[in-house]
């Protein structure tokens, strides 16, 4: 039921990106990263996040991963989003980190964002989904605010708690690295595989720090 009358203005301008890599790069990752993902000694349990996941994040073997190789394979995604969005004028796209996550059934990963102070989009890629795997990668709003006021439960408050982005093997989303983000329970029977990465736009000929 739509509940907003025409008088009823909305000022959040959430969006993200939402691609597909073709099966030929999306077999082309797997082959590169097949040795570094089977290999456990790659991964741990991030000292600062609080929920069940293994990652290559800040893992002293992170390095040894294809990344550029990778990058390469991103780089035309990371294009067509800049494309889409449109800029005021021309930039240019600094990766800062990049990972891989291990999700076993049952794993999860808390509420969180990725800003810094030198990054400001995100991206992430669905690399191994199955069947059975309810991929829930959630968006949310951060609107607590209604909550601890009372608003939300008096008034009809035109906002969205989450968006669930419809993802699948091999897609791709792009997003700005402030917007809180959560993955829920892995109820799958078999592992998934994510990458994500931090990046920073900056104005063309910028001295990145």
């Amino acid at each position: 039921m739509n509940y907003f009358g025409e008088k009823i203005n909305l000022f959040s301008p959430s969006w993200y990106y939402l691609n597909e890599l073709e099966l030929q790069e999306q077999q082309e990752i797997s082959e590169l990263f097949k040795d570094f993902i089977d290999n456990d000694d790659n991964f741990a349990q991030p000292s600062s996040w609080d929920h069940n996941v293994k990652a290559s994040y800040y893992h002293k073997n992170n390095a040894n991963a294809p990344w550029a190789k990778w990058l390469d394979i991103i780089e035309p995604q990371i294009n067509n989003f800049l494309k889409d969005v449109g800029t005021t004028h021309p930039v240019e796209v600094i990766p800062k980190e990049v990972w891989v996550n291990k999700y076993r059934p049952g794993d999860s990963q808390e509420y969180h964002q990725h800003c810094t102070p030198t990054t400001n989009i995100s991206l992430v890629y669905f690399h191994t989904l199955n069947k059975d795997d309810n991929c829930n990668f959630q968006f949310h709003n951060g609107s607590s605010e209604y909550q601890l006021t009372g608003l939300s439960d008096l008034l009809h408050i035109p906002n969205v708690q989450y968006t669930i982005p419809e993802t699948k093997q091999g897609s791709v989303i792009i997003f700005p690295s402030f917007y809180p983000h959560l993955v829920t329970t892995h109820r799958g029977t078999k592992q998934r595989i994510t990458f994500a990465g931090n990046f920073r736009i900056v104005p063309q000929g910028w001295k990145d720090n």
